[in-house]
């Protein structure tokens, strides 16, 4: 029993071993690719770790009824600290500046600033009392990109804490020696709100924008992955179930066109697209609903995200749609080619993956752009690639910019065009009959 095992496992690893299918698919696309991905994603680390170091303009706006909060600002030692960190503050006080609606304002016209920290009336009295200091940041979401907070957000805790350390080494120095030790550790406690579009969420940290932001379109290209691997395998299982069946030579004798068959074929794909698509835009959508309504009800803190332009209308989930869709009908439309080439639904398979494993790279490639916020230009780069675009496409529909997308459905639509075109020329020639990939040598066939 037990050889008997055995035999039958080294019989079914040598058949496995001995295709070079196996090699193909398994292996060496692997090897290939993941070598690529690894140096892609270095170079987006390397470059988001680059942009938390750049230099980050905060306004600030003293609004101290004392003195003590204008000698710590104009302290060179603080200076020197903040010039380190690649902190440039601007003081709204001398531009003329003297209310807190006011530098807000200042703050969302200017694009450059990241941040606003207000120095409340009572700051030197706090010190001089040894009480709490609430100090208000206001933090300014990049249009399209909150997840640029990220760097802003670990700055802003950089100068919090220094900040904490100038007033308790000033009070220990000048005020007094034997302070309460409760208020030398943590002197001030920041309340934290949130720009974004305009609008103030008050109360509310950037993080929890910044999580909704990526709850949102961290699960789409996964999605999109998932869909267009299912799709991708239906057509090549279609194709290749029928010249295995012996099928596809009796229809094409048939007093039919080829170039009918093919549409018939890939009509077929376009219904389970189609349904796919719905499938996907209904069940997206209930998933919008369930995180777009008031969130982060923790600490007396609720959000909406719909109310501050976090969300996708109608006419966006159209937009959503028809960019899968267009990129469902290219991709079928190679793998219908490919899958030609295979003499059963086993090599089909094998074949599907010189395809889904740069889906689910260009997948991947997406996810973590997003995550690290990449320039735009590579967004808009991968915004006109079928495989990227349907991942990519929300994005920019969730920050409005409607234009782009329109643009890039149109360089879809001639992709899925020229795509469904040298299909129906392949199968309008005898090349479909006599398409084949033979791995073995002709020594073993003849034997």
């Amino acid at each position: 029993m037990r050889n008997a095992l055995i035999n039958i496992v080294k019989k079914e690893l040598k058949e496995i071993i001995r295709d070079p299918r196996l090699f193909l698919a398994m292996i060496l696309l692997p090897i290939l690719i993941m070598p690529v991905m690894g140096i892609a994603f270095q170079g987006f680390i390397s470059q988001a770790s680059e942009s938390t170091k750049g230099e980050i303009k905060i306004a600030v706006i003293n609004l101290d009824e004392g003195n003590i909060s204008e000698m710590i600002l104009n302290s060179p030692d603080f200076n020197i600290a903040l010039n380190s960190l690649n902190i440039s503050l601007i003081y709204l006080n001398d531009l003329g500046i003297s209310s807190v609606n006011t530098s807000i304002d200042y703050v969302i016209n200017n694009g450059s600033i990241r941040a606003l920290i207000v120095f409340p009336t009572n700051f030197t009295y706090c010190i001089n009392t040894q009480s709490p200091i609430r100090l208000s940041v206001y933090y300014s979401i990049e249009k399209g990109n909150p997840s640029s907070i990220a760097a802003v957000s670990s700055r802003i805790t950089i100068f919090t804490q220094l900040l904490k350390q100038v007033i308790s080494t000033y009070v220990i120095l000048h005020i007094d020696p034997n302070a309460n030790p409760i208020f030398i550790q943590n002197p001030l406690t920041s309340e934290p709100n949130t720009i974004y579009e305009g609008k103030i969420i008050r109360n509310t940290p950037p993080e929890l924008i910044m999580q909704a932001f990526f709850m949102q379109t961290l699960m789409m290209p996964i999605a999109v992955m998932m869909l267009l691997s299912i799709a991708i395998q239906f057509a090549a299982t279609s194709v290749a179930s029928e010249k295995e069946q012996k099928t596809l030579e009796i229809l094409l004798t048939m007093p039919i066109d080829r170039e009918t068959i093919l549409f018939g074929k890939l009509t077929g794909s376009i219904l389970v697209a189609i349904l796919g698509t719905i499938g996907y835009a209904i069940g997206f959508q209930f998933y919008m609903q369930s995180i777009t309504s008031p969130m982060g009800e923790t600490e007396g803190i609720q959000i909406n995200l719909s109310e501050i332009g976090l969300s996708i209308d109608p006419f966006g989930f159209a937009l959503m749609a028809a960019s899968l869709f267009l990129s469902l009908l290219a991709i079928l439309a190679l793998v219908m080619i490919l899958a030609s080439f295979a003499e059963d639904v086993r090599t089909a398979q094998s074949l599907t993956s010189f395809i889904f494993m740069p889906v689910m790279l260009v997948g991947f490639f997406a996810i973590f752009a997003i995550a690290v916020g990449i320039s735009a230009s590579w967004m808009q780069i991968m915004l006109f690639i079928p495989f990227t675009s349907p991942m990519i496409a929300p994005l920019y529909i969730i920050s409005k910019q409607y234009v782009l997308v329109i643009i890039s459905l149109i360089a879809l639509f001639i992709e899925t065009i020229v795509a469904i075109k040298i299909a129906a020329k392949f199968y309008g020639s005898e090349m479909i009959l006599s398409a084949r990939l033979k791995f073995r040598k002709k020594s073993k066939e003849r034997a």
